[in-house]
């Protein structure tokens, strides 16, 4: 049988060329993540489109999918497939409840496929467009509901005549019932009976009777146990009843099939409207099915351009684990690429790659390449790959792959792309490469896009001669000799032949004999390569562990800052708790303070005690270090970092020393004692403090005032309030009432007091602003609001102090 190329269509050659790519598992991937039975048929029978504008819309809708699915999924499945039932109903067939209750279900996810295309309003304009036109069937849906149950039982409310002939129905079945019970019930029969239930057999309500007790109880026998020791009797005394009984079960069940026959005609009516629906939703589900295949792919959309490949770190979407990405580019005026190197090396995997990102991206698919990868829209993808021999036919391998690339260069254009595997195999070396030279020139005379692999190296000299065409080559570790799957362009690849059989053991006189037969120029050649691979490989290692090297000084970089952040919470823990330590160390002074004036007063007549004043500005001196030490600013850190415990001197009496990193500088009054704890002289106040949290300074106390630090300034002039936390500030000029204000706010502040109450008066208004516009800039303020209206309302502000 001869096989010419015109006996093949450009479709056919296309839907073979998918094949030979793998594209069907791609499909199959694909419908795995649909969840319509109609988009799982629409993903197994995806074929890519050649429109530029169609493929812009389909990835438009992936990529407004991909927005819907980070908003969280759609869930659209269904669990049967409608469209059997809806063929039926088309028939004018009656449905079952089960089956209308499904179309109910679909009429659901029918809705939710409506409102989830118009979720993003404007960012999905695509999907919105799409679902917009998904038909309102609510109203059948509704009626659906209405009228049936979840089980697809008719509700009892469907019609009012069939509530009506239930409840008849019912009520005969209980006149019935109550007659057999009665029956059962008497002497005469009771012995006779087999057991105490009522059964239904040829629906009519029976006994069981022992056959040999048949005389005993008279009636109609409607069934015989397969024993032949039970009779199943209806009385002759429930007949009657019986009979009412079947007769508004008949009418009921007639009411019943009415019903489903008048639902099932809506149905029909709205067939179309609902396979209409069911097709945009399907299309939408498959968007949304291409968004979780991307999202499992790593996937990303390709830019569209109009002439030129370019891959970058493409990976074939059918490889596990961990797979080596491809980087490619042949973009004008590089029409073609010849990949030469040795087998399993990954120069197949290349072919399939390239043909399966043009296809992806052409089915509206995003591919699992970076972001910078551009692909052009092509009129097809013409391919030649694998042994295609056949026996049928009595085709060589050689014939088929002629046959098949002379179909394909009868229907390229310009606008394809074609990839052939083993360009001139299969033959005599001599005439199998000069046909692949022959054929590469054809191509790029047409322009055609061409990636090819070849084991002959005259093509890949003829590829280095011609300006439209580049070597590429796959490469093997020149160590191990390990295929490293990374594609090279630019330099034609080896073959490693004697370099594998001479590491498998070939004898070394065989081999050396082979490098004598070889040509010079081969020799020469060969050698070229293999130290310009070493070189690359050397480049390539020194490169990964430059990488690498950076990875763990980034990972250093974090682990620091990761730590610095840390050392920043502790010491932010140290201050507060240093805070609180002199907050209540000045608190306890302040309380000695008061007891000390108290017996000053008493005892001022015998004994010479200092005055109140004295004791007065004593306190107000802390009750000022106090407020600073509740301020925001009082803990920024000061200049420098103090030195480590094991560097720290020796803190004794007389050292100038400074509080941690609070910039508190003071002198040391005593020594540590057995805690650990020396006091000292912060101003005029003294305090305790543990010695790890000091630093001695070497210049003296007298030469602090040069050195950057926070000290505290302490006021006699200020007086402590009283027990009363609140000042009256009406009739005062608003300058000296906010200067009243501070100090009240201070000394409340001091004395550690939750809040204080400011009585300002109504009047115009104007102290009651400055107030406010006070209390919104100080420190110590949480928040301020008007008192309650018995505790002066209006006129009166309550202070809440941090």
């Amino acid at each position: 049988m001869t096989i010419r190329p015109d006996d093949t269509t450009a479709a056919e050659l296309r839907s073979r060329s998918l094949t030979l790519l793998e594209f069907p598992r791609v499909r199959e991937a694909l419908a795995a993540h649909a969840r319509l039975p109609i988009s799982r048929e629409m993903a197994l029978a995806l074929e890519p489109l050649h429109d530029p504008d169609a493929v812009r819309q389909r990835q438009q809708e992936t990529a407004e999918a991909r927005l819907l699915f980070e908003q969280g999924d759609v869930d659209l499945g269904m669990e049967r497939d409608v469209r059997s039932v809806l063929r039926r109903a088309a028939a004018q067939a009656v449905l079952t409840g089960e089956e209308l209750v499904t179309v109910a279900d679909t009429l659901d996810h029918l809705r939710r496929a409506k409102l989830a295309g118009g979720r993003l309003q404007g960012a999905t304009p695509h999907l919105r467009s799409l679902t917009r036109n998904i038909p309102d069937l609510r109203a059948l849906e509704r009626d659906i509901r209405d009228r049936l149950m979840p089980s697809g039982e008719v509700v009892d409310d469907a019609t009012p005549y069939l509530r009506q002939l239930r409840h008849e129905g019912r009520a005969a079945y209980r006149r019935a019932t109550e007659a057999l019970e009665q029956l059962m019930a008497g002497d005469a029969v009771s012995e006779a009976l087999q057991d105490r239930r009522i059964t239904v057999r040829s629906e009519r309500l029976v006994v069981a009777v022992k056959a040999d007790f048949r005389g005993r109880l008279g009636g109609i026998v409607h069934d015989v146990s397969d024993s032949g020791a039970t009779l199943f009797v209806e009385p002759f005394g429930t007949v009657g009843l019986t009979n009412a009984w079947r007769e508004s079960t008949a009418a009921e069940q007639e009411e019943v099939r009415r019903i489903l026959r008048q639902l099932s005609q809506a149905v029909s009516r709205r067939v179309s409207d609902i396979s209409y629906a069911l097709e945009l939703a399907g299309r939408l589900d498959l968007a949304l099915a291409k968004a979780r295949y991307a999202r499992a792919l790593r996937a990303e959309p390709a830019t569209v351009v109009p002439a030129g490949v370019r891959l970058v770190n493409a990976r074939h979407p059918l490889l596990t684990g961990p797979v080596v990405p491809l980087s490619l580019t042949i973009e004008p005026p590089l029409t073609g690429v010849v990949v030469t190197g040795p087998n399993t090396g990954g120069k197949t995997v290349a072919l399939k790659t390239l043909g399966l990102m043009l296809v992806m991206n052409q089915c509206g698919m995003h591919v699992p390449c970076d972001a910078s990868t551009r692909l052009p829209i092509v009129d097809g993808v013409y391919a030649d790959i694998g042994d295609q021999q056949s026996i049928e036919q009595s085709i060589s391998t050689f014939s088929s792959h002629m046959t098949n690339i002379a179909a394909v260069l009868a229907h390229v254009t310009a606008r394809s792309v074609a990839l052939f595997d083993e360009l001139g195999t299969g033959t005599d070396p001599d005439e199998g490469s000069a046909l692949a030279r022959a054929i590469l020139a054809h191509l790029a005379a047409r322009e055609v896009t061409t990636l090819v692999t070849t084991h002959h190296r005259s093509v890949a000299a003829f590829a280095e001669e011609q300006p439209s065409l580049q070597n590429a080559s796959v490469e093997l570790d020149p160590v191990t000799l390990r295929p490293t799957y990374r594609l090279v362009q630019g330099l034609p690849g080896r073959s490693y032949a004697l370099a594998v059989a001479e590491r498998i053991g070939l004898d070394a006189r065989v081999v050396e004999a082979a490098r004598a037969l070889q040509d010079p120029a081969h020799r020469t050649a060969e050698a070229l390569l293999a130290s310009i691979q070493e070189e690359r490989h050397h480049t390539r290692q020194r490169l990964e562990e430059a990488e690498r090297a950076k990875e763990r000084a980034e990972a250093l970089e974090r682990e620091l800052e990761q730590r610095l952040d840390e050392l920043a919470r502790a010491r932010a823990r140290v201050v507060d708790q240093t805070r609180h330590e002199l907050q209540a160390q000045a608190r306890e002074v302040l309380d000695k303070l008061k007891q000390a004036e108290a017996s000053a007063v008493w005892d001022s007549r015998h004994e010479g005690v200092p005055p109140p004043r004295v004791i007065e500005s004593a306190r107000e001196e802390i009750a000022e270090a106090q407020r600073m030490l509740r301020s925001r600013v009082w803990g920024q850190p000061a200049p420098g970092a103090p030195a480590p415990a094991s560097r720290r001197a020796a803190i004794a009496e007389g050292d100038t020393v400074e509080i941690g990193s609070l910039g508190f500088t003071g002198q040391v009054l005593s020594g540590p004692d057995a805690d650990k704890r020396v006091e000292v002289r912060i101003g005029s106040a003294r305090l305790w403090m543990d010695a790890s949290r000091l630093r001695r300074v070497d210049a003296p106390l007298a030469d602090t005032a040069a050195r950057p630090h926070t000290s505290i300034r302490l006021s006699p002039e200020r007086q402590a309030i009283g027990a009363e936390p609140e000042v009256d500030l009406r009739g005062m000029r608003a300058a000296d009432a906010l200067e009243k204000l501070d100090d009240h706010l201070d000394a409340a502040l001091a004395q550690g007091r939750p809040g204080v109450r400011v009585v300002h008066g109504k009047g115009t208004g104007a102290l009651r602003r400055a107030v406010w516009e006070h209390l919104a800039g100080h420190n110590g303020v949480a928040r301020f609001d008007f008192a309650p209206p018995n505790r002066g309302g209006d006129g009166a502000t309550e202070v809440e102090l941090k």
